[in-house]
């Protein structure tokens, strides 16, 4: 049974014999900064830009006061930190935590950080292909396909937020490979995605008619995507196929690390 009283009272224990080693629990302490068109998180600096919706863009997420971040933990701090070295290399994020709105919460704090667009997708045990690549619906007495999220965040180059990836049926699944691994999908009304790197050398190599006659679609340098799920088999769902987790780097998003902790803790014992 929970002891809370128990509980403080080992919490000072430990402040007492921790007491003397208050600037070593300190040498791991990461401040943000932000100024007119870069960012930096402890040793990290991404330089941001312009971004074409402003209103695709998260906000009141974080508190920015003159230069400086403010109310954000240091595990908060960490996991953006991490989060900026992967989206400079280039690489697709996941992740892990426990049930709630935390590692939401930590995905729309660095898209407001690094001013980059949001699109957003949940999925189920219903979603469909047709959710992620295109939908067909009637306009004007014509039928027509329109793109869903994630073809926007790859033709745009914004940041697609996948939640609930425990919860991919097998149907799905391939089409999250192929996005992920090749940057490719081929869509409903005869388009293709494919990679920057490709789709310019193709039309150096052929010239905008002709890649323009294959119908194919430049997927933006800076899609990204940041992948929301629980750790499985210890909560539901079904364990992400090796091919598809190999695409990400993944990060557990809800552990405070012990010298986080009782450096908060070492904190509000002095300052009391």
């Amino acid at each position: 049974m929970y002891n809370p009283a128990s509980t403080v009272r080992r919490i000072d224990v430990l402040i007492r014999i921790l007491g003397g080693h208050k600037k070593f629990l300190q040498v791991n302490y990461v401040r943000a900064y932000s100024s007119e068109g870069k960012v930096t998180i402890g040793d990290v600096t991404k330089d941001l830009t312009t971004p074409k919706k402003i209103e695709y863009v998260p906000r009141k997420y974080i508190s920015v006061e003159g230069s400086e971040l403010k109310y954000l933990s240091q595990s908060t701090l960490r996991n953006l930190r991490w989060m900026m070295q992967k989206d400079s290399l280039g690489q697709d994020m996941f992740l892990l935590g426990r049930p709630g709105p935390s590692r939401r919460k930590v995905a729309l704090q660095y898209l407001e950080l690094t001013q980059r667009e949001l699109e957003y997708v949940a999925l189920s045990r219903d979603t469909t292909e047709a959710d992620l690549k295109q939908r067909r619906e009637i306009q004007n007495s014509t039928a027509k396909y329109f793109d869903q999220s994630a073809v926007r965040a790859a033709v745009e180059g914004r940041i697609l937020v996948i939640e609930g990836i425990e919860k991919a049926e097998r149907n799905v699944l391939p089409v999250l490979n192929n996005l992920l691994e090749n940057r490719e999908m081929h869509l409903e009304d005869g388009r293709f995605l494919v990679p920057a790197a490709r789709y310019d050398k193709l039309l150096q190599e052929h010239g905008a008619e002709e890649v323009s006659r294959w119908r194919l679609v430049r997927v933006d340098e800076n899609f990204r995507v940041i992948a929301l799920g629980l750790p499985v088999p210890r909560y539901q769902g079904q364990p992400l196929d090796p091919p598809l987790r190999s695409r990400f780097q993944a990060r557990d998003v809800a552990t405070v690390g012990f010298g986080v902790r009782i450096f908060f803790y070492t904190n509000l014992y002095y300052s009391s």
